[in-house]
Formats: C-alpha cells, structure tokens, sequence
C-alpha cells in the first residue's frame, strides 16, 4: 500500500500557507506604516521644540523687538552664526518660516536682506502676538510683557 498525500491535501496546505504569509506580510507592513508615521511626528516635535527654545532664548537676550504679521525681528545677544550683538528675525512667507542674522544691530530694525534668508522649514501656520498691557497686539515695537507664537495650533508664551 503506498502512502501519500492527495492532491485536495497538498492545495488545503498551501492554501493555508498562503493565508498564514499574507497575515504576516500585512502585519509587518502595517507595523512599519505605523512606525514610520510615529518617526515623522516625533522628528517634526523635536524639530518644534528646538524652534520654541531657540525663539525662547533669542527673546529673553532681545533689547528690541518688532513684531509684525510677516516675522518677529529683535536685537539679540543670542544669535546663531555671529557672537555678541545681533539683529536677527524669523520671517513667515510662502508657507515658509526663514531665518535671518545680521552681525550689526544698526538700521531699521524690521529691514532684511533676501538673500540672506534661511529656510528654516515648511510651517502651514505660524502667528506672532506681543502681550502688553492685558491685550494681545499683532504689531508692536518694543519690549513686550511676553510673546505668544502660534506654530501649527500650539502655543508657546515667552516671557521678557
């Protein structure tokens, strides 16, 4: 008596393989898919939070600041190319935010050169507010009591 397996069994495993290797297959993509998404987020979080404490020291050393609907500039001592003194800004346009460093804090202070600009990142929403004398302005030049910077729906109040 010879022994086998018959055709309908040999199909019945490989079937069942098949459907065993496509769980896995689909569990391990949506796995990865989920992975890569939590990676994005948390690159974009600390790519956030890096901006709001470089915003956060830049606006504690300021002496003056403007704040405009485009960008917030000031005179710093905390600039991140030149050392001492700085006139710098963070200038919102195109659905850009730039950055901008100037090692002389002479001029108007709202003046930038184009070429001279950043890229700091693709941001869909980005709003500065001064806080003076209990009421939010959306321009002011001086020392505000604090700046409120809106990036995204997340808000972030910096002290002066």
């Amino acid at each position: 008596m010879k022994r086998g397996f018959t055709l309908l069994e040999v199909l019945l495993v490989l079937t069942l393989l098949g459907i065993f290797f496509g769980v896995l297959s689909y569990s391990f993509y949506s796995s990865a898919r989920t992975s890569y998404a939590l990676m994005e987020s948390a690159e974009l979080t600390r790519e956030e939070v890096l901006l709001f404490w470089n915003l956060q020291r830049k606006f504690v050393g300021a002496t003056d600041v403007a704040v405009r609907k485009e960008g917030v500039f000031m005179i710093t001592s905390a600039g991140d190319y030149y050392q001492g003194v700085v006139k710098c800004a963070y200038i919102y346009k195109d659905g850009w935010l730039y950055y901008y460093e100037f090692p002389y804090p002479y001029g108007d202070l709202t003046f930038y050169e184009e070429d001279r600009l950043v890229k700091v990142g693709r941001i869909r929403e980005l709003s500065f507010r001064a806080f003076v004398g209990g009421q939010y302005l959306e321009e002011y030049r001086g020392l505000p009591q604090w700046v409120e910077v809106n990036i995204e729906g997340k808000k972030l109040s910096i002290g002066l």
